[in-house]
């Protein structure tokens, strides 16, 4: 342990003592790089001061973000962005000549040269810890480039009623803070670069990412602007949302079960219990943020309620069919009249309509063997009907199955409108 230690004071020490006989001023140094390292700072060399000897001339910067990786906060609607900030511009005091030194270029602490006060308008964090420390390029030319790694967090905006096939679109604006236009000026070619993103993010690609130089009103201060789009990755939301949707087509498929079954309100009880619980299992997956509620908890609120209406009727239902009392209620005509059609016998069970045909066309030959008229032959057949339990629930039946076929339409229109609300307004 006592050596490491003393080897890492060691390495200090001799970094600062380079440092110090690169910038040392009073003596004369024997290699080529020291020489034009004190022609280059040691005389008139001034770092607080723009690098141009025009004093009313701008210095022209240009701005490169590379992006390497980032990070979305959906609780705080952030965006971390870990990038390359490649920033050039031209300084006209550092210049030699090449032939006279033989080095085309040198590596200097970008504290001891000028750099343009670039900084971010809407970070979230202290905009002093955006970019570490680094070192910066000088050619022979007096173009200087530095490329920081700088950590920078955009603000993000989402609409979240279109969960999970939501987008989230996100600014950053990096300008000048002291100096206006007439002192800095960012080239148009200004830019940003996707390509060098060699991890995915788990949950969010990033479609696309944007620079374009701004103007605010009544402001002077050069500013550009980075929007970046990010879409979610929504294969995994696949499979969670499978068991909403099965539960769904419980609902419709229910309806084709005898509403006497006691098996039909055992699966609409536990289908009303599993909508709840899938319920409060989205919503701790959706996110917290915006103001728009997700369609989807919206989708199988709905169908829960269609659940419940389900149960209901379904209750009703069973009481009605199991009662023997005779009605002649509009119900019961028109089901008899849609089960007279081929199409009506199918979906309301042809074999008890044809046991009540049979029934009531029974009654009409007893009613009419002493030969009276036709309309003793209507009292009969109601006396008869009557008379004949078994007549009455069958009859019960058919109304009861017509009843449920039109709670089914209901339930198919509704879900029907419900999945046209579901798709993303873009489309």
């Amino acid at each position: 342990m006592l050596f490491l230690m003393k080897s890492i004071v060691i390495f200090v020490f001799v970094s600062l003592l380079g440092f110090t006989i690169a910038f040392n001023c009073d003596g004369e140094p024997s290699s080529s790089e020291g020489k034009l390292l004190k022609k280059l700072f040691c005389y008139n060399y001034d770092k607080t001061e723009r690098p141009v000897k025009n004093y009313s001339a701008a210095v022209n910067v240009t701005m490169n973000v590379h992006v390497q990786n980032y990070d979305l906060d959906e609780r705080k609607s952030t965006l971390t962005a870990f990038v390359w900030m490649s920033t050039s511009w031209k300084d006209e005091y550092l210049t030699w000549d090449r032939m006279e030194y033989g080095i085309d270029k040198l590596i200097i602490e970008s504290s001891e040269i000028w750099t343009p006060t670039i900084i971010p308008f809407n970070n979230y964090k202290s905009t002093e810890a955006a970019c570490s420390n680094h070192r910066c390029e000088v050619n022979q030319l007096g173009m200087v480039l530095c490329i920081p790694p700088c950590q920078y967090e955009a603000f993000c905006v989402s609409n979240t009623a279109n969960w999970p096939f939501d987008t989230q679109n996100c600014s950053l604006s990096l300008g000048t803070w002291v100096e206006d236009q007439e002192k800095i000026k960012i080239n148009e070619n200004t830019n940003i670069t996707t390509n060098y993103i060699k991890v995915p993010h788990s949950e969010w690609k990033m479609i696309s990412a944007n620079a374009k130089q701004t103007l605010y009103d009544n402001d002077t201060y050069p500013t550009v602007e980075y929007t970046f789009l990010l879409e979610r990755h929504i294969a995994i939301y696949g499979a969670i949302l499978t068991p909403g949707f099965i539960m769904a087509l419980l609902n419709m498929g229910i309806l084709w079960m005898s509403c006497v079954s006691s098996e039909r309100l055992y699966i609409l009880c536990g289908t009303c219990f599993g909508h709840f619980d899938y319920l409060v299992y989205l919503y701790w997956r959706v996110p917290y943020h915006g103001v728009s509620v997700p369609k989807l908890l919206i989708f199988f609120r709905d169908s829960l309620l269609i659940n419940v209406a389900i149960l209901t009727f379904t209750i009703m239902l069973r009481h009605m069919r199991l009662s023997t009392g005779n009605s002649n209620s509009f119900f019961d005509k028109l089901a008899i009249k849609v089960a007279s059609t081929n199409m009506g016998s199918i979906l309301l069970q042809s074999e008890r309509v044809d046991i009540a045909s049979k029934e009531e066309n029974d009654n009409h030959v007893e009613s009419n063997a002493d030969g009276d008229t036709v309309n003793l032959v209507v009292e009969a057949t109601e006396v008869k009907t009557a008379e004949n339990p078994k007549a009455n629930c069958t009859r019960q039946a058919l109304v009861v199955t017509f009843l449920d076929r039109i709670l089914f339409v209901c339930c198919l229109l509704s879900y029907i409108l419900m999945l046209f609300n579901l798709l993303p307004s873009e489309y």
